[in-house]
């Protein structure tokens, strides 16, 4: 029986630690995991191959299975509840429905898989799931998507830095229900790397919850939490484009030619699409995961990617007259249709050197495709600020929702520690020389006449940033920010007439009234959260002030 290697400090954590421990509990393998999930009522059997399946100690005839999650298929903000945030008597209402929860989940037979995050010696954690018998298939996609631990990955934890760090728990009942929480409930004790996901079928929220742990660890230890993608092109420094899902992250990550303006010679090297911390003091990015959980929006049928595939969630199936079952993607059945797959389809790399580029992915439609931030402390601003539109179905939301902008800090919805940290880290990061751009990846204009930024144009723009190709000119009416002066030479004649900023009242306006959606946010960060410090508001105020004196001169 495996130890937690720290003795628990929290009532949250001595809850879930004891909950492995049951006698209804027994440990399982990959193997166990996906037998059992052949067996589950409403799991599918195809008859894709899975990908490589000896690498998880799974049969070579091994099958794609996939699960379907119901009317859910997306995450749940809402149900997510931060111990350090809570009152006393919340506290206390919370702990006693955790230990009623672990009690009811003890009462049937559970699993217990371990696994590891972390793909480089400097920065390697142990984790654990336990869930109930009956959500076996979620489990082995937890295996995919992080490490089980088995070999060769346990002999490389076991050589890995010690991190004086307690396992991460991660404890999932999809079965549970409360009526005070219809939607399900997430218990979070960051500072003792536990987890309780409650009342939740959908696979993200585990992969979500489980990188939330480890993401805060790295903070511990001076690291840079990111959601985002990393990649080297060629022999340049590594670029970082931050992101929600649907903002192109993944499309602009993966993409190794970027719609065929690379050369041969300008090789692309993925670390990861999602995940990732940056360790500035060794010059050190790591991914998190060795897996990619990706939208299945885009795969067509009969798909060759689907060859990488390991397993799928929310997609349909249908049986050819032949009697194969196969796999229908494309978002036919629900929205946000998903894969674990391998990162084998391309060219990649475990970890890589600190970013020399840092792109901020926005959907503000104030901004044109591509910005330079000019200074350090502008930089952190406008990333704490982040502006996006929520992708349709990737989150269990009013769907009025998704028409609405929102400001979510580094694109990082999943952050539990306080953003002042984040802010720090990545002042420290630009602070230290890496350059930092915005693109916005959506639309640009005003509401009644947007022009669309096609993804062939963000792919074009990020092969000529990363050659040093752009030649930038200060952009006049909003202070810090620089704006390509040759864009018509590099992306087309007609560039400069449909994104290049223009000066009349309406406009500037508009532009004014985000940045001042920028500096409410940050500033109601500080003054009713105390989770932000005014040094990372003043650039985007002085920024709004010029626009105010062209408004209105005195």
């Amino acid at each position: 029986m495996a130890t937690f290697q720290k003795k628990p400090l929290s009532a949250w954590r001595a809850a879930v630690e004891s909950a492995f421990l049951a006698n209804s509990v027994r440990k399982v393998g990959m193997a166990d995991l996906y037998q059992l999930a052949l067996k589950q009522p409403e799991v599918i059997e195809t008859t894709e191959p899975m990908y490589q399946p000896e690498r998880f100690g799974l049969p070579p005839d091994a099958k794609v299975l996939i699960s379907n999650d119901g009317g859910v298929v997306g995450r749940t903000a809402k149900a997510r509840r931060l111990v350090r945030e809570l009152s006393k008597e919340d506290r206390d209402k919370l702990q006693g429905i955790l230990l009623e929860a672990l009690y009811q989940l003890n009462r049937r037979p559970g699993l217990w898989l371990e696994g590891i995050v972390g793909l480089h010696p400097s920065f390697m954690i142990k984790a654990h799931l336990l869930s109930p018998e009956t959500d076996a298939k979620n489990m082995m996609d937890w295996g995919f998507n992080f490490m089980p631990f088995i070999e060769p990955w346990a002999t490389t934890f076991r050589k890995s830095r010690v991190l004086n760090e307690p396992d991460i728990l991660v404890v999932a009942d999809p079965e549970w229900k409360h009526p005070d929480h219809p939607s399900g409930l997430v218990i979070i004790d960051e500072k003792e790397n536990c987890i309780a996901i409650l009342g939740m079928r959908y696979f993200g929220e585990r992969k979500k919850g489980t990188l939330t742990l480890a993401w805060t660890v790295g903070v511990r230890h001076n690291m840079v939490a990111c959601h985002g993608g990393i990649k080297t092109i060629g022999n340049n420094p590594p670029v970082a484009v931050f992101g929600l899902s649907g903002s192109g992250k993944s499309s602009i990550t993966n993409s190794l030619d970027h719609e065929g303006t690379l050369k041969p010679s300008e090789k692309v090297t993925v670390v990861h699409d999602d995940a990732f911390l940056i360790d500035f003091e060794n010059n050190l990015t790591t991914a998190l995961e060795p897996s990619l959980f990706d939208k299945t929006d885009a795969v067509r049928f009969n798909d060759p990617i689907i060859r990488y595939f390991y397993s799928a969630q929310n997609v349909a199936v249908l049986e050819t007259p032949g009697g194969e079952r196969k796999i229908v993607a494309e978002d036919i059945r629900n929205d946000n249709g998903r894969c674990i797959k391998s990162r084998d389809m391309f060219n990649h790399a475990d970890f890589c050197a600190a970013p020399g580029k840092v792109i901020w992915l926005q959907k503000d439609t104030s901004l044109p495709p591509i910005c330079k931030i000019n200074s350090a402390g502008l930089a952190v601003a406008m990333g704490a600020s982040l502006s996006t539109l929520r992708a349709k179905g990737v989150e269990n939301v009013d769907p009025k929702e998704l028409n609405k902008l929102v400001i979510e800090p580094f694109a990082n919805p999943f952050r539990v520690h306080p953003l002042l940290l984040d802010c720090q880290q990545f002042m420290k990061l630009f602070k230290a020389g890496c350059e930092c751009y915005i693109m916005n990846t959506h639309a640009f204009g005003l509401p009644e006449g947007l022009i669309d930024i096609p993804k062939e144009l963000s792919l074009k723009i990020m092969t000529e940033l990363v050659r040093g190709n752009i030649e930038w000119r200060d952009w006049k009416r909003f202070q810090g920010l620089s704006i390509p002066k040759n864009g018509n030479d590099l992306f087309g004649p007609d560039y400069d007439k449909k994104y290049k900023p223009q000066r009349v009242a309406a406009y500037m306006e508009f532009l004014r009234d985000r940045m001042q959606d920028r500096i409410t946010y940050l500033s109601n960060k500080r003054d009713l959260e105390q989770d932000m410090d005014s040094s990372f508001i003043d650039p985007l105020v002085v920024a709004r002030t010029v626009i105010d004196k062209v408004l209105n001169p005195v």
